[in-house]
Order: structure tokens, then sequence, then C-alpha cells
């Protein structure tokens, strides 16, 4: 995109570690991901419990961004380079991540998005919709439509989920640039324009 206003990233693993997918710790916390579902911010005080996801590596490497069902988990170097942006729609909310072992990790947070825009362009994104609603079934192919996306203003939208394919997050390159300055490990991030849905298992 030209402009850099609408100039927007998906984040993936980079596939070079074998770091652990997570989920929710349902030993400790059961109902601990439900805010995330919300799409509002977490009450104060919260603590994300996760475990990790089965298939585990043989040696889980714990790299800057973590994978947690559509969501993302960061380590604090990621964290403290983006703590004092106040960037709106997104809430840091302090993760325990238990091991196979027991051991814990809690230098983490997960990424509680919040702001939720319906910015695709339904004539050039590709995917399948639902004949009888006109809601996306599946997106193939996102590609963003600049007159609803200039709308709203870039401060507002800088980190936003999308409404039109579940969990995928969008990030502005102005929070890229601000996390690839601290030469993070485990993550990419794919132009928009250049991504597609499976492309995780080529990198």
């Amino acid at each position: 995109m030209e402009n850099n206003n609408f100039d927007y990233y998906m984040i993936e693993s980079d596939g070079a570690y074998q770091s652990p997918a997570l989920m929710c710790d349902d030993d400790v916390d059961p109902e601990g991901i439900e805010y995330l579902y919300d799409m509002e911010k977490a009450a104060e005080g919260t603590v994300t419990h996760l475990t990790f996801r089965p298939p585990y590596p043989k040696k889980p490497q714990m790299v800057d961004y973590l994978f947690l069902t559509g969501r993302q988990v960061f380590s604090r170097k990621i964290y403290d380079v983006l703590k004092s942006q106040e960037i709106k729609g997104l809430q840091w909310v302090p993760a325990v991540i238990r091991g196979r072992k027991g051991e814990k990790y809690t230098d983490y947070w997960v990424a509680n998005v919040f702001h939720k825009y319906a910015f695709l362009d339904p004539q050039k994104t590709e995917g399948v919709i639902d004949e009888d609603d006109g809601e996306w079934i599946g997106i193939d192919k996102m590609v963003l439509s600049e007159d609803a996306a200039s709308k709203v203003p870039l401060d507002e939208r800088r980190v936003f989920m999308v409404q039109e394919s579940g969990a995928r997050v969008l990030y502005h390159k102005s929070i890229v640039d601000l996390i690839m300055s601290v030469n993070p490990i485990g993550l990419q991030f794919i132009p928009l324009e250049k991504w597609y849905n499976g492309i995780s298992y080529k990198l």
C-alpha cells in the first residue's frame, strides 16, 4: 500500500525455533481466557494462566512471540518497547505460563486487542461467504478498503482485530517498526498484501 496510513501486517511464527503453542491452563483457571472474547478490557489485576498445548516440541524455546488460539503472547522485550505507547484498543495482561515439567515463565504478556473493525474490501477479499447471511465463513486473502479504514483515525487502528475474520489481528507499520527495533526472535511480520491463509505452513 502506498499510503503509510494503510500499511498493515500480520504476525506469524518465523519457523526457526521450537516454540510452544499455548492454551488456557485449566488446572489453574478454566475460564482464564474468556475475557479475550468479550472485546473489552479485562478487569484490573487479571492474570492469565497458560500452559503448553500439544503437540509439544522436544526442546521448547521461549521466544518473543507465542501463539495462543489466534491471539498473541509477547515477551518482556516487546512489552517494554510498546507499553509506553498507550496503543488504543490494546491492553497488556500479564501471563503465567506453565511448562510440561511444572516450570513457570512469568515474563510474558497477552495482547488483549479489543478494537474490532470491518475494513475489508468485499470485492477484492478472497474466501467463502455464507449465502444466507452474507457473512464470511473463511478468508483466504484479505484486501483492506482504504475508504472504510479512513473513517477511523489512525490512532484508533494501529492494532485491531479483523471483524470479518475471527481472531486475526492487523498491526500498523508504526507498531511493527517498534517491535522489530528490539530484534525479537521467533516472529516475523507479513505484509497484508502478501499474506494468505495457510502461509504459516510455508514459513
